[in-house]
């Protein structure tokens, strides 16, 4: 049983292509202090935001990107959105999704993992409060510029969110099938039918459907926590062919 009705949400030359049950999400050429997004989603973009998927839930697509080392972020799976367009954190971020991300991020989440590149990833810090989150994330910025004490708060703020994650070592230009199957007390993602990463502790409660292509790039390291855009010379673009997004009763 399908639940979700996709939405188109484009900035600045994002533009998205449709045949069937295809879609083929494109960003054009872009400096890098503007931001263009081509993305697929299932939510209003106006606060508060409600989500309408939640475990158990089954997302399986096949996909396929223009580039290898695509300019900025890519992605598709479930999440909370919680940040404003600014980056500033309105709550603590939860997703299970396969994210890719350029060597200008360095997203250093979970412990010993590699801050940019393909992953099957899973974050869960639902159990924050949102007001607490808000404020908290204001004083978390200041922590990270302060040497010796930005370790132990981004040490501290891993083990809060649950991270866990495995790289994919796939061909991002030829076809693939992934699936993210995320159950009440685990998630377990797939590539081509065989197993990568299988988490506990996900998320509980609702999430929204995305998939995007964007000039995105962000750092969250040790010793710096920031936002801005990556300058794209080519058109890139990720196309999608989404076989279920389904409950698990379906």
């Amino acid at each position: 049983m399908s639940i979700t009705v996709l939405r188109e949400h484009l900035v600045n030359g994002g533009h998205i292509e449709r045949a069937g049950n295809r879609y083929r999400l494109i960003i054009p050429p872009t400096s890098a202090d503007t931001y263009t997004d081509a993305q697929l989603d299932d939510y209003e973009h106006t606060l508060p935001r409600r989500f309408a998927n939640h475990p158990p839930q089954r997302l399986c697509l096949r996909a396929r990107c223009s580039h290898q080392a695509l300019k900025g972020t890519a992605g598709f799976g479930f999440w909370n959105h919680p940040f404003s367009r600014d980056g500033s954190l309105l709550e603590s971020p939860s997703n299970v999704w396969f994210f890719y991300s350029s060597p200008e991020s360095d997203l250093q989440v979970a412990r010993g993992m590699p801050g940019h590149g393909f992953k099957a990833a899973m974050l869960n810090g639902g159990q924050w409060p949102k007001g607490f989150v808000a404020v908290a994330g204001r004083a978390f910025n200041l922590v990270l510029k302060i040497p010796f004490i930005s370790a132990l708060a981004m040490t501290t703020a891993r083990a809060a969110v649950n991270a866990r994650e495995a790289m994919l070592d796939v061909d991002m230009t030829a076809w693939h099938e992934y699936e993210v199957e995320w159950l009440p007390e685990t998630v377990i993602f797939r590539l081509d039918g065989r197993e990568l990463l299988r988490a506990p502790g996900p998320p509980r409660g609702s999430l929204g459907f995305v998939a995007w292509v964007d000039n995105y790039r962000a750092t969250a390291s040790s010793g710096e926590y920031q936002f801005a855009y990556v300058r794209t010379t080519e058109t890139q673009w990720m196309e999608l062919e989404i076989l279920a997004i389904m409950d698990g009763n379906g």
